[in-house]
C-alpha cells in the first residue's frame, strides 16, 4: 500500500508540475455570436416560415424552414449540444449559397421549445421534425440530414431508420466511450473517471453508420478538441456507402466550420452531385 501511494504521488506531482503556462488573449475572453431572427431576416430568393412542430409526446418545438423556389432537395439540421436558432446566423449563410430549403428546430427545453431534454425526448423531436419536414416539401423533393456533434447521433439515427436521400455528420462523435476517453490526456485518466448514464453510453454512431449506405458527407475541422478529426475519419473508413466523401477543414474548431469557404463548397458539392 505505501509503494503504491508513493507512485501515486509521483505521478500527481509530475502531473501537476509539467503544466505550463496557459496563455489567455483578449480574443480568449469572449465567446460572441451574431444572432439572427425572423424578422430581421432578408435574402433575395429565401423565404423564412416562423413555425411550431408538435411531437409525438405532445411537446412543441419552435422552427423555421427556410424556403426557396429553386430548391432541389429539403435538409433537416440537427445541432449540437449548445444549438440555438438565434446563433445560427454562420451556418444560415453558408445553406443560402445551396439550393436546397432547410429545416432547423430547438430541442425540446432550449429557446422556446417546451419541455425537458433528455435522451429519448430529443429522438422524438428529430423524428417529429424530419416527418413535418416531409410533408412540406415538394414531392420530388428529397429530404437529407444533417447532424453537427451529438446532433449527428440524431443524423445517423434518421438516416439508418428513415428514408433519406442522404446525410451529413459533421464534427462528428464515433461513440460515447472513446469520446470521452479522448478528452482525457491518459495520464490524467489515473485520477478522472466519467460516471456516464447507460442513456448516454449507448450512442454510438460507428455500429449505425456501418449499416448505412445511402451517400454520406462528413466534415471536421483539423484544429477541432472536442471531437477530434480522427472520429470523423473514423466514421468515414467504416461507412459501406459507395457515394461518400470526407473535407477536412483546415484550421477549422469545433463550432466554427461554416464560416469557412471548404465548408460551403463540401456542401455545394454534396448536393449538387
Amino acid at each position: 500500500m505505501k509503494k503504491y501511494a508513493l507512485v501515486v504521488l509521483f505521478l500527481s506531482t509530475w502531473f501537476f508540475a509539467s503544466c505550463t503556462t496557459v496563455q489567455i488573449t483578449e480574443s480568449d475572453a469572449f465567446d460572441a455570436h451574431r444572432t439572427i431572427y425572423p424578422n430581421l431576416f432578408e435574402k433575395a430568393g429565401i423565404e423564412l416560415h416562423d413555425i411550431s412542430i408538435d411531437t409525438e409526446d405532445g411537446e412543441i418545438l419552435d422552427a423555421w424552414f427556410f424556403e426557396r423556389d429553386d430548391a432541389v432537395a429539403t435538409v433537416v439540421y440537427f445541432g449540437g449540444n449548445g444549438f440555438l436558432m438565434v446563433k445560427s446566423r454562420p451556418l444560415i449563410e453558408a445553406y443560402a449559397t445551396v439550393p436546397v430549403n432547410l429545416l432547423l428546430f430547438d430541442y425540446r427545453g432550449y429557446g422556446q421549445s417546451t419541455g425537458d431534454p433528455t435522451i429519448a425526448g430529443i429522438r422524438e423531436d428529430a423524428l417529429a421534425a424530419f416527418t413535418f419536414a416531409g410533408n412540406l416539401s415538394a414531392e420530388d423533393h428529397p429530404i437529407y440530414v444533417h447532424g453537427h456533434s451529438i446532433g449527428s447521433f440524431l443524423s445517423a439515427l434518421i438516416a439508418d431508420e428513415q428514408d433519406v436521400a442522404g446525410y451529413i455528420l459533421e464534427s462528428p462523435i464515433s461513440d460515447v466511450r472513446s469520446w470521452t476517453r479522448k478528452l482525457v490526456p491518459w495520464i490524467a485518466r489515473i485520477f478522472i473517471r466519467f460516471d456516464i448514464d447507460d442513456e448516454i453510453r449507448s450512442q454510438n454512431n460507428t455500429e449505425r453508420v456501418q449499416r448505412i449506405e445511402k451517400p454520406l458527407l462528413v466534415i471536421g475541422g483539423s484544429n477541432d478538441e472536442i471531437t477530434p478529426f480522427r472520429m470523423a475519419e473514423s466514421l468515414y473508413e467504416v461507412s459501406p456507402s459507395s457515394d461518400k466523401t470526407l473535407v477536412r477543414i483546415t484550421g477549422g474548431s469545433h463550432n466554427d466550420l461554416p464560416k469557412s469557404v471548404e465548408y460551403r463548397r463540401a456542401l455545394e458539392n454534396f448536393f449538387g452531385r
